[in-house]
């Protein structure tokens, strides 16, 4: 007689919702995707997951939470593993050029997530906008480090260059522009000039 598989319970519950949503989410966009599948995809009932999240922006807002946490996390090991600016400046480039160059990349989850709320203020696209804000501040703080003239101009420049890769790494299947973030970051390094005020 086989074991019945084990009810997930709690947070561990949580998390498998989250999961589940996040790769349907990322995969076919938020709005084509309904609480009814990510319910189907579970095993669980619904009312499962409505304890943990009553509307679908909840999830939404669960899920990029997650992304967030992930993108963060591989930013400060890298930055903890380059303590000079400009290694982890190409360190930080690099590793955001060959995400945007996987084959099954689809492109920013938070630049998707805040076009599908166009039009109508919402806590998910001021969560999206939250993250670029953060991409923001932690370019400048960079670029700040690396003492030239125009750090806050240059951090603008990469975000656009960084965006743009995520952007076109969507379009392209493990080629195309996204695998020259790092050369264009060397070309706007190269026209700084000197180092110093």
């Amino acid at each position: 007689m086989s074991e019945k598989p084990r009810q997930l319970r709690g947070a561990a519950a949580r998390e498998k919702l989250v999961g589940i949503a996040s790769g349907l989410f990322y995969e076919n966009g938020v709005r084509a995707v309904g609480i009814d599948e990510v319910v189907r995809r579970s095993g669980m009932a619904k009312a499962s997951l409505y304890r943990w999240f009553p509307s679908k922006d909840d999830l939404v807002l669960a899920v990029l939470q997650r992304r967030d946490d992930a993108f963060w996390s591989a930013w400060d090991d890298i930055a903890a593993r380059h303590p000079e600016p400009r290694d982890e400046l190409d360190a930080q480039l690099s590793w955001m050029q060959d995400l945007a160059a996987q084959e099954n990349y689809r492109g920013c989850a938070f630049v998707n997530t805040a076009a599908e709320y166009e039009g109508s203020p919402s806590s998910v696209r001021d969560r999206c906008l939250a993250h670029e804000e953060e991409l923001r501040r932690r370019l400048r703080a960079l670029t700040a480090r690396l003492g030239r003239t125009g750090s806050d101009q240059l951090a603008d420049q990469l975000h656009l260059a960084i965006v743009g890769a995520f952007a076109t790494g969507g379009l392209y299947a493990g080629s195309g522009p996204a695998g020259q973030l790092t050369s264009l970051a060397d070309v706007l390094l190269g026209s700084r000039g000197p180092t110093g005020a």
